[in-house]
C-alpha cells in the first residue's frame, strides 16, 4: 500500500470499486494515474442488453436522448433469450379482441396474494395500471405479436400474453425483434464490453459508468441524464446464493442466464442503495441436464416422487413447486405424470414440445404399469397411488388427500397413453436488489433517489416476493425499462437546456 494513504483509498473504494471486490482497488487507483481512460458521453447510458435495457434504450431514443447500451457478453445473454415470452397484463388489446373479461383491481389483488401481501403495494399497483401498455407498446414499437390467450388455473387466469414467431422459446423471439428495432434506430450496442464500476462524484451521485471493452481498453462512459442498471439479479453467482438464501439453494440448476452475477449489487453497492427481498428468488422446474423446461404442466397432472408417492398440491404454482422441491426430495428430482386427455391442450403440447426439442426424457406406456415401468418407477406404489388420486378426485374429495389437491377441477390420470416427465427444481432469477421509486430512480437507505441511477428488469427489488404470476417480469421489465428511459432522457434534457 505505499504510496497510498487512508483517504485516498477511502476516495478510490467509493468510485473506483470494481466487480471483482474492493481488494482490487489499490492496483486500480496507480493504474488510473499511469494509463489516461478514454472517455465518450451520452444522454443515456443502459448496462445490459435483455428486455429491460432495450426498453429503456427505445425509449429514451424515442424521447430525442444520445444513447448508448453496453453488454458484457458477445450478444443478449441474459434471461430474456432463455424465458418463455410470456407477459402478464390486463386490460390488453388481445384480451378486448377475444372478448376476455378483467379488472385492474382484480390483477392487483391477485398479485398481491401471490406476492404474500410483501410485494410493494405501490409498484405493484403501478404494474397493473401499467401492464396493459406494455403490451401495446412491443407491438406498436417492436411488432411483436401475441398468440391468442389460453385460459388458464389460478392465478394465470386470461392474462397470460405469449410472444408469437418463429424462434423458440419466445423470449428469443422477443429479443431478436427488440434488438432489430434499437438498430434500425441506430442506438449503438456495445457486446464484449463489460462495465466494472460506476463513476460519481462526492455528493454520491452518478455521473457514468467505467467499462473494458473487447479490446481490454478501459472507457468512461459519461452520462447527462443517469445510467439505467439493467444487468439481471445474481442467480448464477453461488457465493452470493449462499450468502442470501442459503446453500441448499445454491445446489438448484440454473433455468436461465449463467451469464447474470449479481452486477446489479456490486455496481451499485458504493453508492449506499437500499436493498430488499435479498432472500427471495425464483424458481421453475427444469429437466436440467437438458434445459427442457416443463413449468406450468405442473398443473395438468400428478406429481410424484421417485419412490412413487405424491408430495404436493397440484394446485401449487410451478414456481412454488420447484422452491419447495430442495428441501422436500434431497436430489431434488420428481415426475410430471400426465395422461392422453391433456396432451392437446396448448399450455400443455407446448411442453411436450419442449422436451421433444431439446431430446429430454419422456417415458410413456399404454398402461399405469408399462408407464412406470419405463420410468423405472416403482410400479405398484405408482398404481395404488394414481388410483387412490383418480378415486378421490371423482368422488369430489381430491382436497381431502394427503396431500391435498386443491384444483378447483383436478385432472384425472386414465385414459391411456400415459406420460411421465422427469424433473428438478431449478433457479431462474433472484428478486432482491436497490429499490426504486415510481419513476424507476434506485433509493438510498434513507429513501432518497441517487441522482443519475435508474434501475430496472431482474436488477431491481421490492416488486415481487415469494412467488409471481407467470410472464411478470418480462412485463415489468418493459414498464420500469421505459420509465427509467424516459426519465434518465428527461433529465439529460434540463441539464442541456
Amino acid at each position: 500500500m505505499t504510496g497510498i494513504n487512508r483517504r485516498g483509498l477511502l476516495k478510490g473504494s467509493i468510485f473506483g470499486m470494481a466487480a471483482a471486490g474492493a481488494s482490487v482497488i489499490p492496483v486500480a487507483v496507480q493504474a488510473q494515474a499511469a494509463a489516461p481512460v478514454k472517455t465518450e458521453e451520452y444522454d443515456v447510458v443502459v448496462i445490459g442488453c435483455g428486455c429491460a435495457g432495450m426498453a429503456a434504450a427505445l425509449e429514451a431514443a424515442d424521447k430525442g436522448a444520445k444513447v448508448v447500451i453496453l453488454e458484457k457478453m458477445p450478444r443478449p445473454a441474459g434471461n430474456t433469450i432463455f424465458a418463455g415470452g410470456h407477459f402478464n397484463a390486463t386490460n390488453t388489446y388481445v384480451q378486448k379482441a377475444q372478448g376476455l373479461q378483467d379488472t385492474i383491481d382484480d390483477f392487483y389483488r391477485d398479485m398481491m396474494i401471490v406476492s404474500q401481501q410483501r410485494g410493494d403495494k405501490a409498484l405493484t399497483r403501478q404494474y397493473c395500471e401499467m401492464s396493459g401498455s406494455a403490451i401495446q407498446w412491443l407491438t406498436d414499437e417492436c411488432g411483436v405479436k401475441f398468440k391468442p390467450i389460453v385460459v388458464e388455473v389460478f392465478p394465470g387466469l386470461n392474462r397470460g400474453h405469449v410472444v408469437d414467431g418463429k424462434l423458440k422459446p419466445g423470449g428469443a423471439q422477443l429479443s431478436k425483434q427488440m434488438l432489430d428495432t434499437v438498430k434500425a434506430k441506430k442506438i449503438p450496442v456495445l457486446f464484449n464490453t463489460k462495465v466494472i464500476s460506476l463513476i460519481g462524484d462526492n455528493r454520491l451521485h452518478v455521473l457514468g459508468c467505467r467499462a473494458v471493452n473487447e479490446d481490454d481498453e478501459a472507457v468512461d462512459f459519461m452520462a447527462k441524464g443517469g445510467v439505467v442498471i439493467c444487468t439481471g439479479g445474481f442467480h448464477a453467482n453461488k457465493e452470493m446464493v449462499c450468502r442470501y438464501m442459503g446453500g441448499d439453494v445454491a445446489w438448484m440448476p440454473i433455468r436461465g442466464s449463467n451469464v447474470l452475477q449479481g452486477e446489479n449489487i456490486t455496481l451499485t453497492m458504493p453508492f449506499n442503495p437500499k436493498y430488499v427481498n435479498m432472500d427471495q428468488f425464483h424458481a421453475g422446474p427444469i429437466h436440467g441436464p437438458t434445459r427442457a423446461n416443463p413449468s406450468t404442466m405442473v398443473n395438468y397432472g400428478v406429481l410424484l416422487k421417485e419412490d412413487g408417492t405424491r408430495f404436493l398440491d397440484e394446485a401449487e404454482t410451478y414456481v412454488s413447486v420447484a422452491q419447495k422441491m430442495p428441501k422436500i426430495i434431497p436430489n431434488n428430482w420428481a415426475f410430471i405424470i400426465i395422461d392422453s386427455q391433456v396432451v392437446d391442450v396448448p399450455t400443455v403440447k407446448a411442453r411436450i414440445d419442449r422436451y421433444k426439442r431439446a431430446k429430454a426424457p419422456i417415458y410413456t406406456g399404454n398402461t399405469i404399469e408399462e408407464m412406470a415401468k419405463a420410468a423405472n418407477l416403482p410400479v405398484e406404489q405408482v398404481v395404488s397411488v394414481i388410483k387412490e388420486y383418480n378415486d378421490a378426485v371423482k368422488a369430489g374429495k381430491a382436497n381431502t388427500l394427503t396431500p391435498p389437491n386443491t384444483l378447483e377441477k383436478p385432472r384425472l390420470i386414465e385414459k391411456g397413453p400415459f406420460m411421465a416427465f422427469p424433473f428438478q427444481g431449478g433457479m431462474t432469477a433472484t428478486f432482491g436488489g436497490p429499490m426504486i421509486t415510481a419513476k424507476s430512480e434506485v433509493l438510498n437507505n434513507d429513501d432518497k433517489p441517487i441522482p443519475g441511477l435508474y434501475a430496472a428488469g431482474n436488477a431491481l427489488g421490492g416488486i415481487f416476493y415469494h412467488d409471481y404470476i407467470v410472464g411478470s417480469q418480462l412485463t415489468a421489465a418493459v414498464i420500469w425499462g421505459r420509465i427509467a428511459g424516459e426519465q434518465a432522457a428527461a433529465r439529460a434534457g434540463a441539464k442541456q437546456g
